[in-house]
């Protein structure tokens, strides 16, 4: 369980040391007009968490929930979702629900303060899942996406790809801000 906890926790500690004193316009700075600030690759991650993590507590909750110890085996379409949502991977395409708002030019409008202290507070939670789940049978457990509602994978591979998720996104705003150093 601290493997899966500890892409949070990297994720958490990677982007509030990149934000540390850095200001709105550098937040929103994007490096191209198709591609996303820091701001917007946060209100993403925000987007993703309050869709699933309601989903993810309510299933580590279940009184009933099948209890067990890994190692856990996932399926071929499990592992290869956590596989595309990890961090050096090719970009793919986001669905309208889980894009943040529209920006046009070069220059996007999220408010720093609310949107980190949202992404704290959704990692704080994640790990919280993570550490309810210690124990539980996480290939048994079925969580349907909130987003996509084809997709029906177990815990454990939800738990895995939301952290990888989060590092991969977090890289992107490091890249952001590589890229727009200056610029702001």
């Amino acid at each position: 369980m601290t493997d899966l906890a500890a892409a949070y926790i990297e994720a958490r500690e990677r982007l509030l040391t990149l934000t540390d004193g850095m200001t709105h316009e550098a937040y929103n700075a994007k490096p191209s007009e198709s591609s996303w600030s820091v701001g917007e690759c946060v209100v993403h991650l925000n987007t993703i968490a309050k869709g699933y993590l309601p989903a993810l507590e309510a299933a580590v909750a279940d009184p009933n929930a099948p209890r067990g110890t890994g190692p856990f085996r996932y399926g071929w379409a499990g592992r290869k979702f956590v596989g595309m949502l990890r961090p050096g991977t090719r970009a793919m395409p986001t669905a309208g629900a889980m894009k943040p708002p529209e920006a046009t030019g070069l220059i996007s409008e999220i408010d720093l303060d609310r949107s980190l202290t949202r992404f704290r507070d959704d990692i704080d939670r994640y790990v919280a899942v993570v550490e309810a789940a210690d124990g539980l049978e996480l290939a048994a457990i079925k969580i349907r996406s909130p987003f996509l509602k084809l997709m029906r994978f177990q815990l454990g591979v939800f738990l895995e790809a939301m952290g990888q998720h989060c590092l991969r996104h977090v890289g992107q705003a490091e890249r952001a801000v590589a890229a727009t150093q200056g610029a702001a």
